[in-house]
């Protein structure tokens, strides 16, 4: 099933919690990190060359684990032999996605190894009772979980019928630490981001202009993020109520921000006012209008007045993003979707299938994003931790003990390089798309059976610019029919040439 364990063995190392501490910190995934990094040294079983952290539940099937989520990429894409975790439950608590990685390493000839159950996916003397093992400990995770969920929602339901509040790590805006009384400053600033929601603008707007005037967030920063902003105004307890259940129950002694009718208001203007759409179109703010710049987004395609229902009839809008903050969007540009798409996707398809286009761009990546390099230097950088360690707590005998003030300053020296060697990499995750399109036979099939996430990814990778020009006009002087496709209004250029 996998790729033998040895010196050149790439292991991925998953850790996770389900939250931060009270304070704002966390530091059981180090431990995690320290407990793997050991079992693989004293085992002989290869290299740690990437560390995937995320602080999410396990259970919660709507969690975001993004570090997860590129463990799973690097190993399809055989950037890593298999993955490693401390103990499964950190890995995941349901069967279902259990199934979707065991899956996922039988395809990649990969292996899974827990340090705490001792389970080896790849172990051929445990192989027969390994996914019968697997089954029985994601079934007492599982359990476990869903028994402490209907515990807290129990213990949730007894607070919310007797007000009282759940106070979190942080104060909530606009209110004092105890919830006890207004904080006006904040009170007004709360009251503006509601009544420009009610004028139509966008969370996004808000958040961006909240940032430019430096208003500061209970946590000491001055940055807005509209998904945050949005949960705000939404949350209850702006008009002092708790909800559970589906319904709302009232807190003690915690005062309204605003009147429950203006803040219902503006919670039936945000359900249409999403702070940040996922894009679904292909060239969606990736195109540029070519009369002023600006991106172009996708929209409705417009008859007699009237919005077309059908979901692939659709054009690229030159728009102001808002009716309130002129963004310098002259409006005046508009193009077919659909044939927009096919045309941008073929030009595409012809750069990607000149093997040498790829390889040029992979070298442009390559003096600061070559794999092999930045894995080999987190197994140095993991080394020295353990290194220092033992200089620290368990000196050879005769050697004088590191102290505290060195041995946290060279710490905090090399977790800093980590931190760059992560960054790093997950660049070399993007570029190493490109060096997979080298093994592929057929491009346009691989293409055009991707996602429109892949393929925007791949765009943003291989293009430079992609501007739409006006109409022209015909041989007579006349504009070209409204109808009429005029390839030639797609300007491309891509990486290293340009394609007209």
């Amino acid at each position: 099933m996998a790729a033998e364990v040895g010196p050149s063995f790439r292991f991925g190392a998953i850790k996770r919690r389900s939250q931060y501490n009270a304070d704002g910190t966390e530091d059981s995934t180090a431990r995690q990190e320290d407990a793997i990094y050991a079992y693989v040294e004293q085992r002989g079983l290869g290299r740690i060359v990437a560390v995937y952290s995320d602080i999410a539940s396990a259970f919660d099937e709507k969690a975001k684990r993004p570090e997860f989520e590129n463990a799973l990429e690097d190993l399809r894409a055989r950037r890593i032999n298999g993955i490693i975790v401390w103990k499964l439950d950190r890995l995941t608590r349901r069967r279902s996605q259990m199934r979707r990685i065991l899956t996922l390493l039988e395809d990649c000839g990969g292996r899974l190894v827990s340090v705490v159950e001792g389970i080896d996916t790849a172990d051929p003397a445990k192989r027969e009772i390994t996914e019968l093992v697997l089954n029985v400990y994601m079934g007492i995770a599982q359990g476990e979980s869903e028994a402490i969920s209907k515990r807290v929602r129990m213990m949730q339901y007894d607070r919310a019928k007797k007000g009282l509040i759940q106070k979190g790590g942080e104060r909530p805006f606009g209110l004092t630490a105890d919830w006890s009384e207004l904080v006006p400053a904040e009170v007004k600033i709360l009251h503006e981001a509601g009544e420009r929601v009610l004028e139509g603008e966008s969370a996004f707007s808000i958040a961006r202009d909240f940032t430019a005037r430096e208003i500061e967030t209970t946590r000491g920063t001055t940055l807005w993020w509209p998904e945050v902003l949005l949960k705000m105004l939404r949350n209850p307890r702006m008009i002092a109520m708790h909800a559970h259940g589906g319904k709302l129950y009232p807190y003690a002694n915690v005062p309204a921000i605003f009147e429950r009718e203006e803040w219902e208001r503006i919670c039936a203007k945000l359900e249409r006012k999403p702070a940040a759409p996922t894009e679904v179109r292909l060239l969606s703010n990736i195109v540029l209008c070519d009369l002023c710049l600006n991106p172009l987004r996708a929209s409705g395609r417009q008859f007699k007045g009237r919005r077309s229902r059908d979901p692939e009839e659709f054009s690229y809008r030159c728009r102001r993003k808002t009716k309130v903050i002129d963004d310098g969007a002259c409006g005046k540009l508009f193009i077919t979707g659909p044939v927009a798409d096919t045309e941008v996707s073929r030009r595409t398809i012809a750069w990607l299938s000149n093997r040498e286009n790829i390889t040029n761009l992979l070298y442009r990546y390559a003096d600061r994003n070559n794999l092999a390099e930045i894995q080999a230097r987190e197994a140095e950088l993991t080394t020295a931790l353990q290194d220092l360690a033992e200089a620290r707590f368990n000196p050879p005998p005769g050697v004088q003990r590191m102290t505290d003030e060195m041995y946290y300053g060279l710490v905090a020296e090399v977790q800093a390089e980590r931190q760059e060697n992560h960054r790093r990499l997950a660049v070399t995750r993007e570029a190493g798309m490109l060096s997979e399109l080298l093994e592929v036979k057929d491009l346009e099939t691989e293409w055009h059976g991707r996602s429109v996430h892949w393929r925007r990814a791949m765009l943003k990778l291989v293009t430079l610019s992609i501007v739409i020009e006006p109409r022209g006009k015909g041989p007579s002087g006349q504009r070209a029919h409204l109808r009429t496709f005029d390839p030639s209004r797609i300007k491309m250029q891509f990486v290293g040439d340009a394609i007209e």
